[in-house]
């Protein structure tokens, strides 16, 4: 288990958790990575952790590399255990290290682990320590998604280390983005920012100026999940797409979630797709019974337009309608339209809480739409006009 070198004297030094298929309630079909790297200079210095069942394969390709006793400094972007698991590890191997985080990473690792002992170098954003022939220089990146988050950037290779950002749960034999499947990529990457990072688009925005206010010259940048980002093209690749994400910028696309009981709902959700189809609008039609809401979630930065439908059970939404919208209530996301429909049998007015979660993330919306049981087929046309009003919303 040796080290990889991604750059003349950085090396990687990570973990591939192949087995990884759920994250938070995030599904991870590809599985994820933990990545660190090495970085050799006179004062060698380690960034990031792993997951701490998988330290052992950490330290022995740090050990390929070199002896831990040489280890200058171990910086902590993220405290989140899937990055600081094997830092209580590595401090027993290399009690001489100091840590270098920010104060709310202090208060975590103390929160976290026996810290007794343990040496701290305090930044924050702008501040600069030489390592040799190396300069770190560091960002603050707070909520983006812990309060202790932060980013390493090393001047002289112009190589960024963003630990969450720009990441993906993507696992694979290649360590580039260039030589891995692409769209696949992409997509993890598309879903990771939706699915973590969703809630946090302002810290986003605010993260990607500060980088530019620092003049960040960026060649490279390597995200403690998933593959490495090679090159002026690839940067501004994820870059560009990080800042639509963030923005709220959307495709125009529409997505239809929906579960069904003896089809009623199922049909009105047809219905929709219909209307979308003949307007030339994009659209998805997802059915929890199937789709995974971390799947479905996936496709939110591209959606103008989402549309809920609920069978009603027991007078209430039905379990999995009422499980998307809690997943989806707290990743917040914004500027989106909204229409809220489903079939009872006995109670209506159920999808009206639906309406109250869209109302809530303050999403513009036409009047919920639900029926008594099978909708016929003037029922269906009053369902259409009401799909073109909020189609028609501007």
């Amino acid at each position: 288990m040796n080290g990889i070198e991604i750059k003349k004297d950085v090396y990687w030094v990570g973990v591939k958790d192949w087995n990884l298929k759920e994250f938070h309630g995030y599904t991870t079909p590809y599985g994820s990575t933990y990545n660190s790297y090495l970085i050799m200079d006179e004062k060698i210095t380690l960034v990031d952790g792993v997951k701490h069942y998988l330290a052992h394969e950490q330290i022995e390709r740090i050990k390929s590399l070199t002896d831990f006793s040489k280890i200058a400094y171990i910086v902590v972007n993220h405290v989140e255990m899937d990055h600081s698991g094997s830092i209580p590890e590595l401090m027993k191997l290399a009690p001489q290290a100091k840590i270098i985080t920010n104060n709310a990473g202090k208060m975590a690792l103390e929160a976290h682990f026996d810290t007794t002992g343990w040496q701290y170098e305090i930044i924050k954003t702008g501040d600069s320590v030489s390592i040799g022939k190396r300069t770190l220089t560091f960002m603050t990146t707070p909520m983006l998604h812990w309060p202790d988050s932060m980013m390493t950037y090393v001047k002289e290779d112009k190589l960024l280390l963003p630990n969450d950002g720009f990441g993906q749960h993507y696992c694979s034999g290649e360590l580039f983005f260039k030589d891995a499947k692409k769209d696949i990529v992409l997509q993890e990457a598309q879903s990771y920012f939706a699915n973590i990072l969703y809630p946090y688009c302002a810290q986003a925005e605010k993260a990607l100026q500060t980088a530019g206010d620092l003049g960040l010259d960026i060649e490279m940048i390597a995200p403690s999940h998933g593959l490495i980002w090679s090159g002026k093209e690839e940067v501004n690749l994820i870059l560009g797409l990080y800042a639509r994400w963030a923005s709220g910028q959307h495709k125009g696309e529409a997505i239809i979630v929906y579960d069904t009981m003896w089809g009623a709902t199922e049909k009105l959700a047809e219905t929709a797709m219909g209307v979308f189809q003949d307007a030339g609008i994009p659209v998805r039609k997802c059915c929890l019974r199937f789709k995974d809401v971390s799947e479905i979630i996936a496709h939110f930065p591209d959606a103008e337009y989402v549309l809920i439908g609920n069978p009603t059970l027991n007078n209430q939404l039905f379990p999995r309608v009422a499980g998307f919208l809690t997943y989806m209530k707290g990743l917040a996301p914004k500027g989106k339209k909204g229409l809220a429909f489903g079939s009872y049998g006995w109670k209506a007015g159920v999808v009206n809480q639906i309406q109250e979660v869209f109302e809530g993330l303050g999403w513009q919306t036409v009047a919920p739409f639900d029926e008594k049981y099978t909708p016929k087929s003037d029922v269906l046309d009053r369902f259409k006009e009401r799909v073109k009003e909020l189609i028609a919303l501007k």
